[in-house]
């Protein structure tokens, strides 16, 4: 474990709890395209008057589990990064999958001095407007408990409808209930460079369903078709398919699940803000 263990008379708040450095995965060419903005690298768009990149880091902000952030994009927008200039943000270029991507923002946080030996990194996606260092916190704490190898947030639909009900989520539908994926993780960094080809090929069969059931095999999905998935039953799947332990942690947090996909989104959004 990273975190010291509490002494009599000690809470939560009061101990030195390690801190994780965190990547913000903005890769990919993708832009997005918003009345009176034009086309720009989605982090970099305006929701209402701010950009969402600085949405996005203020979260991070006020997390107290969070050391140095890395921001890893596209080298079409690297220079547009550079110019947005946020005081303390390292910043990173890959044209790869979001798994290379992921890699090569952990090779510019080792490259700083005091960071050689980092074990684990957080990461969050680029579209997450409503983070807050609250929720951040929670789920470093959960994945912390989980000791495993990586560490990914889903979260509960009601959640979701509860904070953020006009926003339209894809959920899906486990024993335990219904969930949205969260865009958190905590991971370990030995899983660089040896998951990336399996992720590069988990990626190319999402929208193939059917070779996509053959990949995960008949019993897995006849569990899902039935509803009696469990959230054990995915945590093994993924485990004995990428040969690392995975586990899921569910938070009540709806702001981690809650992106922004689309430019349409953008303005109902602005409603929560």
């Amino acid at each position: 474990m990273n975190t010291e263990m509490t002494k009599p008379g000690e809470t939560l708040d009061s101990r030195r709890l390690f801190k994780y450095d965190l990547i913000i995965l903005a890769g990919g060419a993708g832009t997005v395209t918003l009345p009176g903005q034009g086309e720009r690298a989605r982090a970099l768009a305006e929701l209402k008057g701010r950009r969402l990149l600085d949405y996005i880091v203020d979260g991070v902000r006020k997390s107290s589990r969070i050391a140095s952030v890395v921001l890893v994009t596209h080298s079409a927008h690297r220079e547009a990064f550079r110019q947005a200039a946020v005081p303390g943000l390292l910043l990173c270029a890959c044209d790869g999958s979001m798994a290379e991507c992921a890699a090569a923002a952990i090779r510019k946080l080792q490259e700083q001095p005091g960071h050689e030996n980092i074990t684990k990194v957080a990461t969050v996606c680029d579209d997450l407007p409503f983070l807050t260092g609250e929720a951040l916190d929670d789920f470093i704490a959960r994945a912390e408990a989980a000791e495993a190898d990586g560490v990914y947030a889903i979260v509960r639909k009601e959640a979701c409808l509860r904070e953020f009900p006009s926003l339209r989520r894809t959920f899906f539908h486990l024993k335990e209930g219904d969930f949205t994926g969260g865009n958190v993780s905590l991971v370990s960094v030995d899983l660089f460079p040896g998951c990336i080809e399996k992720m590069k090929e988990v990626f190319a069969l999402r929208k193939n369903p059917v070779k996509l059931a053959a990949w995960l095999g008949p019993f897995f999905i006849l569990k899902m078709l039935l509803h009696q998935l469990s959230l054990e039953d995915v945590e093994k799947k993924v485990s004995d398919l990428f040969g690392y332990r995975g586990r899921a942690v569910i938070t009540d947090h709806a702001c981690i699940g809650t992106d922004l996909d689309k430019a349409e989104e953008w303005s109902e959004a602005e409603k929560y803000l």
